[in-house]
């Protein structure tokens, strides 16, 4: 066994206990760097001045930050309001010129409609004053367009859809076209059917028409269910084309009532007690006109035809109708001999032109006589003067064409075709005051001898009333001429026990 010396073992124990407290230190060491270390209760003065500065920048740098986000939110909202902004006058604008565009179209449009309706109102005018003589129908050429654009059907041709319908026979012909007899044989009924001249203006009218056909047959059984049975409308299949001319369909009736004066009144007119059936249902239809603000503009014997059975009578040739909001300004809207005097001095006119039409209608169906047949518009007002009385001041000199038939003191300015000095002769409107040839005069030296089949008694008890409402629809101020309605109830239609 070694033996070691005291001196010795007690180096060798000092040795071995620094090495444990040297390894001690250093596993200490080794856990301060795992664990967090306690925050110095008392930090220095300057270790606090160092963090509020670091604190301090930061805010600051925080604060550089938001202000320049907020600064660039700014900017953009008022670049985008800007944006906004910048639209709105180029959108207005866009909507201006939009808006401009179409009150522009309308105004075309209303313009085309205008250049129809003179043109309608021209042609017919044309027609009435040149009286073309009528071909006979055995120099005609069947079955082709003639050189005034008619077509002329040739008898047993078929035309409408699948060839149903069978010309039969020429019923005659008018300004705008040729109207045959044609059966349906399917059925074995007879219809009018009207071909349209071949001419671009003219088939615009008749599509216009036919559009006013339509809207009376589905407006006017519900306004006034009376006034259908006395309107004229259109027959299925309404219309169709045939070799280029357009066709209008309609029932076919016995005749027009220009041609019933001169087959069964033989110039006398008819019976009194047949013209108040008549005239009544003229005055039912044109209840539903006024109701619908429908202006005929072409009412006359011609263009009221006679059912078959003879006791009713149909309005009939919407050519010339019109809305009263669609009213042209021009002195010949009407036929001449049933033209309102307000139309030939330019005034503002309504559905009471028809009335008058009426009145001047119902004059001639009673004696067989037209009652004014002036040569010309100047001449037409002298006979109005004479028959119905002196205008009122306003009407007389504010209608745009006033000036060619009177003086601004509202005197008459008669221009005599046959005048040497060829200067209009002033007459005083004082001077028709009281109207020198009134209608029951005129009416009962024209029936002293009465139409055929005439019971004198009945004649002789309508006579007077009969006058009496045609001087109430000739009344050249509106305020006082008849309505439809006031018509109606007039004592011409009472039924005496």
């Amino acid at each position: 066994v070694m033996a070691f010396k005291p001196v010795q073992v007690m180096k060798r124990v000092e040795k071995d206990r620094a090495e444990a407290h040297a390894k001690a230190e250093a596993l200490a060491k080794a856990f301060e760097t795992l664990e967090p270390k306690a925050e110095d209760p008392k930090p220095s003065k300057d270790a606090k001045a160092l963090r509020e500065a670091k604190d301090s920048k930061a805010a600051k740098e925080v604060k550089e930050v938001k202000e320049a986000k907020e600064a660039k939110d700014s900017k953009d909202a008022k670049r985008k309001k800007a944006g906004k902004e910048g639209k709105e006058p180029e959108k207005q604008a866009k909507l201006v010129t939009s808006l401009g565009n179409i009150a522009e179209m309308q105004k075309r449009l209303e313009d085309e409609r205008n250049k129809l309706r003179i043109w309608i109102i021209k042609a017919k005018q044309e027609w009435e004053e040149r009286q073309e003589r009528l071909r006979a129908s055995g120099q005609e050429a069947r079955g082709e367009t003639d050189d005034e654009s008619y077509y002329v059907a040739s008898v047993g041709e078929h035309l409408g859809p699948g060839g149903s319908y069978r010309a039969e026979g020429t019923l005659g012909k008018g300004v705008f076209s040729s109207v045959f007899r044609c059966k349906q044989e399917k059925e074995g009924k007879e219809y009018a059917i009207k071909f349209v001249r071949s001419n671009s203006m003219m088939r615009r009218a008749a599509e216009k028409e036919v559009e006013l056909y339509r809207r009376l047959a589905r407006l006017v059984p519900i306004e006034d269910r009376e006034a259908a049975a006395y309107i004229m409308f259109l027959a299925p299949p309404e219309t169709f084309i045939h070799q280029g001319h357009l066709c209008m369909v309609f029932g076919l009736e016995r005749c027009d009532l220009r041609s019933a004066l001169s087959k069964y009144g033989q110039g006398r007119g008819l019976p009194l007690q047949t013209v108040a059936q008549y005239s009544r249902q003229i005055f039912v239809a044109l209840r539903a006109l006024r109701r619908l603000k429908v202006i005929h503009g072409d009412l006359k014997p011609d263009n009221l035809l006679m059912s078959m059975s003879k006791t009713e009578i149909k309005i009939c040739d919407f050519g010339s109708a019109m809305d009263v909001a669609d009213q042209v300004s021009t002195a010949y809207f009407q036929p001449r001999y049933y033209r309102a005097p307000e139309v030939m001095l330019g005034n503002t006119y309504d559905t009471q032109i028809d009335l008058w039409s009426a009145g001047v209608t119902l004059f001639e169906l009673g004696t067989g006589r037209i009652l004014f047949a002036g040569r010309s518009n100047n001449l037409m007002l002298r006979q109005m003067l004479e028959v119905s009385g002196p205008f009122p001041h306003k009407m007389a000199t504010g209608g745009s064409h006033s000036s060619k038939h009177f003086a601004p003191s509202g005197d008459f300015l008669l221009k005599d075709p046959e005048s040497i000095t060829g200067e209009p002769e002033v007459m005083p409107m004082k001077r028709f005051a009281k109207a020198s040839t009134p209608i029951y005069g005129m009416m009962e030296r024209i029936l002293k001898e009465p139409p055929p089949n005439a019971d004198a008694a009945t004649q002789q008890r309508l006579l007077p009333r009969l006058a009496d409402l045609v001087s109430k629809c000739l009344r050249a101020d509106l305020s006082e001429r008849f309505t439809p309605e006031q018509a109606l109830v007039h004592h011409f239609y009472r039924r005496d026990a």
